[in-house]
């Protein structure tokens, strides 16, 4: 089995960024604040 994950090592966690997203932040934004590629935040949108 192949576990792979994303450290941007910019000290924030996916759900963490994921919840600014929620809460109302541009994909862009966060993905440039967090490190994490906006294709991994564009979930937060669609739930």
């Amino acid at each position: 089995m192949v576990v792979s994950r994303v450290d941007p090592g910019r000290g924030w966690t996916l759900e963490q960024a994921r919840d600014l997203v929620r809460q109302g932040y541009s994909v862009e934004h966060v993905a440039e604040r967090t490190g994490f590629p906006e294709q991994m935040l564009k979930v937060a949108e669609e739930d």
